[in-house]
């Protein structure tokens, strides 16, 4: 029975070191038709390539006025509606005047007052000047003439400002638009309290002209560098996508704004205005939009998709001797390392995979110049109709290698694309 056992024993080993045998010929020692890498291709061509700077923001009125009550009192009349387009002079609010009326009759009184007293000082002044001429009075009797008179002077010019500007207060009581424009804004009813002063008085209406809208984006500390005066921008209103409208930069702030946003982290923005220099009939302050900065354009230029672009590595052979190994970052991105030589040091090189005519590929360094939407500009290293790998994203960031045979998906035809 015991030597039944060890039998059986032997023969399970011989299995088990049989299907070990297999398994590791099936992943080191296979380089036939089953090892061959499907792959997706297309020829390099030409197109018309932007980078750009991606913001949002909302719409802005270039030129917006906001009224306010001078003095705090309550709201009377309401003349006009949030929408309403009104002319320069037309009526908009009144607020309660009553006090302000009184104190400008006041005002008015004191003036005619000090008028009298100004014009009975200045008679006497002019006696007492000719009896002082004649001998017949004294310095100082005329120096005390010459003293009321200018005392009523000045009192009659305090009572004139007090006039003037109860006047002017009496009159900002009924608001009239400055501008021509739409009303954007109105806080309060009739009735209610609007409170006025020079410090944080109650906005009461904004008057803005929608015929010039902007918007303000915030641009990250990275990107700023490559935005300058007058590039030209592509807006996307949230309430308008099927149409972008075109913009141009106007501003670039040179302060900073530092905000958490909701982490530990301090991101570093900077403000850049973008007018807009197509406006159509709807628009509104406050609307949402996204903001393309044109920041760079290459007409007619060599790109691949950005998926095609990968970190060089190894053929095969030097991958097994040195031991690199695929490693992928938190962005997707492959890294090829060889610890035992160089440590954790990244390759700044840029590669792309050409189909060579032997259903082989070849690695080859490229240099790569602007980014689009979804291609790189190629400066060197391809020829226009050459073909490339574009797919899949395991294949071309993992799999691939200099030399490696591959096999073209059927759907996929080595055309030149173009947008």
């Amino acid at each position: 029975m015991k030597n039944l056992l060890e039998k059986i024993m032997k023969h399970k080993m011989k299995i088990l070191g049989l299907l070990i045998v297999v398994l590791a010929f099936s992943i080191f020692g296979g380089n036939n038709n089953d090892s061959t890498l499907e792959v997706s291709v297309q020829k390099v061509a030409t197109k018309d390539l932007s980078s750009k700077v991606v913001a949002d923001g909302v719409l802005t009125p270039e030129t917006e006025v906001k009224l306010s009550a001078n003095s705090t009192t309550y709201i009377t009349e309401i003349a006009v509606k949030e929408g309403d387009f009104v002319k320069k002079g037309d009526f908009l609010m009144s607020l309660d005047d009553r006090q302000q009326k009184a104190a400008t009759e006041a005002s008015r009184a004191s003036l005619e007052a000090a008028k009298v007293q100004l014009e009975q000082r200045k008679a006497q002044q002019e006696r007492q000047s000719k009896l002082y001429a004649q001998g017949l009075i004294s310095d100082q009797e005329m120096e005390s003439t010459n003293s009321s008179y200018a005392s009523a002077l000045s009192a009659y010019n305090g009572a004139q400002s007090r006039l003037i500007q109860d006047e002017d207060a009496l009159s900002k009581l009924r608001l009239i638009a400055p501008q021509d424009g739409t009303i954007t804004f109105i806080d309060g009813e009739v009735g209610d309290l609007a409170q006025g002063g020079m410090f944080s008085p109650t906005v009461l209406m904004k008057l803005s002209d929608l015929s010039k809208l902007e918007v303000y984006v915030n641009v990250n500390e990275n990107d700023i560098a490559d935005i300058t005066l007058n590039d030209a921008a592509l807006i996307q209103v949230d309430a308008y996508q099927k149409k972008k409208f075109k913009g141009i930069v106007k501003e670039v702030a040179y302060a900073a704004t530092t905000s958490s946003g909701g982490s530990s982290q301090q991101v570093t923005n900077f403000q850049v205005k973008v007018q807009m220099l197509e406006v159509v009939d709807g628009m509104r302050p406050g609307m949402s939009a996204t903001v393309d900065i044109i920041t760079e354009e290459r007409l007619g230029a060599i790109a691949i998709p950005i998926q095609a672009l990968t970190t060089p590595r190894p053929s095969k052979s030097a991958q097994k001797k040195s031991g690199f190994s695929a490693e992928v970052n938190v962005n997707g991105e492959s890294q090829w390392s060889n610890r035992q030589q160089f440590g954790d040091k990244k390759s700044k090189s840029t590669v792309v995979f050409v189909l060579k005519g032997d259903n082989t590929v070849e690695q080859r360094i490229v240099e790569a110049g602007i980014v689009g939407d979804r291609d790189y500009e190629i400066i060197s290293g391809l020829e226009i109709d050459e073909t490339i790998v574009t797919g899949s994203f395991i294949a071309i960031s993992r799999e691939l290698y200099d030399g490696a045979i591959v096999k073209v998906k059927e759907n996929s035809r080595p055309s030149r694309k173009r947008d």
